[in-house]
């Protein structure tokens, strides 16, 4: 046995729990006290990447406030500007279609090439309601249109002051011709945007817009002094092209990070480096406001990286502001951290090795075998026994499971037989009493609507039959009396007295109408009779060919006066899109209790829905031949729809939807019987809550089963 291979460590395997617990609790606790060095330095990497990560943020918080420093500078200028007489004469006198005159136009020119020279920046431009350009400051644009990314059209829709960052073309920069950076190339570029209102002193109408340019490609004062107030790193802006492509506008690296505390030394720094890859920069595209962070390794330095995106005034992302902050002062902390903690790990380590030995031998391996005998029986393998490997309480352990493994496999054996017995019992049971509630109730309905019809038919055919021959006869009264009037115009007084009050004239044009009218009741009545015999179908239990618009054609008459107008409804409309069907083997007198469960069921979940609600009730019944050799029949209502939990269980029997006393849950299995096991077909229901409910039934037009026994 394996309990003989255990050797010297016997008398350790047979200890209690408790006593095996202490010796390692012992021994734990002094390695605990060596390895908390280790866990020192694991708080400290931990907590210094943290950090580092939380000021990589909170330096790219800053640089974005370095960003838009510029920007809110432009934006105060020219809102100053926005109330100088001459920028709101030139636009007035635009407003007005008059031309400005040298003088004036001379003077806004220069005020704008002012603001370019004190602000540095590129574009200084005043535009008129029509969107042209009155003046600007560079290239003489007068009279062009001038409405980048629809900024000024935004201006006259909110007259508040917009400031953004847009990405501008190389041919609109041609246009302007502005005082470009060095070393700028032809593409595209990032540029920050003011556009401020002129308005009208008097009417406060607004009638002008001045804009302020000022493009970020290559410049430096942007990154690098973000660098010196932040005490070096790495900082860049990067733009979005209109192609969706990521461009280094411009960028600034410290070069000599270890002496920038030495005095007399200033830092140096590399310019426009890109970095090594635009992962970091497809993360803060993609993220929705917020700052990601990434370690990056370039320029022999590892740097942790926080990017965040600029949307422009649409909303969309036109940028990228980038912060590298070093790692220099943390690797060295941690390098001489980590120094001090090798050996002790390594001592640590040893001593656990040791111990996990010993433990693992002594108590998780005869668990290990309890536990995996456990598993095995659980997942059925009624067989399976745990090995006893000592005599400690793991070991009277396994003994009390194997006696309950024996136990319980005797009892399984019982439960699965009896449960086999209960559940097809019980199957057995549900099928037989849908079957005879079935049966019960298209018998009792069938000769009930038989017999109606039988009654009606007499009598409804002799008032037919009759119709025609006294309309035939009055024809003939009326002619004679005609006839009378014309050979014999002279009457009595009394004649003419009775004349006049049974009111001959409208007599003789009401009466054939009235005779009309009790012609086409007959036919009306007659047309019901048949539709509740074609319903009832007595002589028609077995399978045969039959018409399927025939039977949803007698359904609807039966129930034509749910359909109608009701003193707390409207009616129901009831939409037909009928196929060219061929006659169908069937079960008639089965399928039209199918078409009668399912119509029922849609005119209750209208009228429910009509409690509530305004809606246009309406009931659609649409039938196509799918395949060769199957056709579907669709009923579709505008009610509430069904629960998707509710669904799923709706042809269960005695499931049902509707409030107690409403309904018994049979109707929908039933049917469900009928066209599944009676007609080798399928039913759905396809529900939406608030727009309604589908029930799909798919019929094959032949039975095999049928064609079968004629074969035979």
């Amino acid at each position: 046995m394996k309990y003989n291979k255990i050797g010297e460590l016997k008398w350790f395997y047979n200890l209690s729990i408790r006593r095996k617990q202490l010796i390692t609790l012992l021994i734990s606790k002094v390695i605990s006290i060596v390895g908390l060095v280790g866990t020192g330095s694991i708080l400290i990497i931990s907590g210094g990447r943290s950090i580092l990560v939380n000021q990589a943020k909170s330096e790219l918080t800053v640089t974005e406030i370095n960003y838009n420093i510029k920007i809110n500078q432009m934006g105060f200028g020219f809102r100053g500007q926005s109330d100088n007489l001459a920028i709101i004469t030139a636009a007035q006198k635009h407003s007005q279609s008059q031309n400005l005159s040298p003088e004036l136009k001379q003077k806004v020119q220069k005020i704008l090439e002012n603001e370019i020279k004190a602000r540095k920046i590129e574009y200084a431009t005043l535009v008129g309601r029509d969107l042209r350009i009155i003046a600007n400051a560079n290239h003489d644009r007068t009279g062009e249109i001038f409405n980048p990314k629809n900024l000024v059209t935004e201006i006259f829709r909110n007259p508040e002051q917009i400031k953004t960052s847009e990405i501008v073309t190389w041919e609109e920069l041609a246009r302007e011709n502005p005082p470009l950076p060095l070393r700028f190339a032809k593409k595209e570029s990032l540029i920050r945007y003011t556009v401020t209102p002129v308005k009208d002193p008097q009417t406060r109408r607004v009638i002008g817009a001045l804009l302020s340019g000022d493009i970020v490609n290559q410049k430096l004062p942007i990154v690098t002094q973000t660098l010196d107030a932040q005490d070096g790193g790495y900082s860049a802006v990067y733009l979005q092209s209109v192609r969706g492509e990521l461009q280094l506008a411009t960028a600034a690296i410290e070069t000599n990070h270890s002496n920038r505390h030495q005095k007399g030394k200033n830092p140096k720094y590399l310019l426009n480096i890109p970095l090594p890859n635009t992962s970091l920069l497809k993360s803060a595209i993609a993220t929705k406001d917020k700052i990601v962070t990434e370690r990056i390794s370039f320029q022999g330095q590892t740097y942790t990286v926080a990017a965040k995106k600029l949307l422009n005034y649409a909303g969309q992302p036109v940028a990228v502001l980038v912060r590298g902050t070093p790692e220099t002062d943390l690797n060295t902390l941690l390098r001489d951290s980590l120094s001090l903690q090798a050996a002790i790990a390594v001592f640590t380590l040893i001593i656990d090795i040791g111990l996990a030995g010993i433990l693992t031998r002594a108590i998780t391996r005869p668990i290990r075998y309890l536990t995996q005998a456990s598993q095995k029986f659980s997942q059925g393998n009624m067989t399976e026994r745990a090995e006893i490997l000592s005599q400690d309480e793991i070991g009277e352990l396994a003994k009390s499971f194997n006696q309950m493994a024996e136990q319980l496999s005797l009892r399984q054996q019982t439960n699965q037989q009896q449960m086999q017995e209960l559940q097809t019992a019980l199957k057995e049971l549900r099928e037989t009493q849908s079957q005879l509630i079935q049966a019960e109730k298209m018998s009792s309905l069938g000769k009930m609507v038989a017999g109606i019809a039988h009654e009606i038919n007499n009598p409804t055919s002799f008032i037919y039959g009759n119709v025609l021959f006294l309309n035939k006869y009055i024809n003939d009264v009326l002619k004679l009396l005609q006839l009378y009037q014309q050979y014999y115009p002279e009457t009595n007084t009394e004649i003419n007295q009775f004349i006049q009050e049974i009111d001959l004239d409208y007599l003789q044009e009401d009466l054939p109408k009235l005779i009309n009218s009790l012609e086409v009741g007959s036919e009306r009545i007659q047309k019901i009779v048949l539709s509740l015999r074609n319903f009832s179908r007595l002589d028609e239990s077995e399978c045969k060919l039959a018409d399927i618009h025939s039977g949803i054609d007698s359904t609807l008459m039966i129930l034509n006066h749910r359909l109608k107008v009701q003193p707390h409804r409207c009616a129901i409309a009831v939409s037909k899109e009928y196929a060219d069907l061929p006659l169908i083997e069937c079960y008639p007198g089965q399928l039209n209790q199918v078409f009668m469960n399912i119509l029922s069921n849609a005119i209750d979940a209208l009228e429910e829905a009509m409690e509530n609600n305004s809606i246009q009730p309406q009931i659609q019944i649409r039938t196509q031949q799918i395949t060769p050799e199957t056709i579907s029949i669709h009923v579709i209502d505008n009610a509430l729809g069904i629960l998707e939990t509710q669904v799923a269980k709706i042809f269960d029997p005695f499931f049902t939807t509707k409030p107690v006393g409403k309904g018994t849950g049979l109707g929908l299995s039933i049917s469900y019987q009928i066209i599944t096991d009676k007609h080798n077909g399928q039913l759905e229901c396809l529900s939406t809550l608030s727009k309604g409910t589908e029930l799909i039934m798919q019929i094959p037009i032949t039975q095999k089963s049928s064609t079968a026994r004629r074969e035979g």
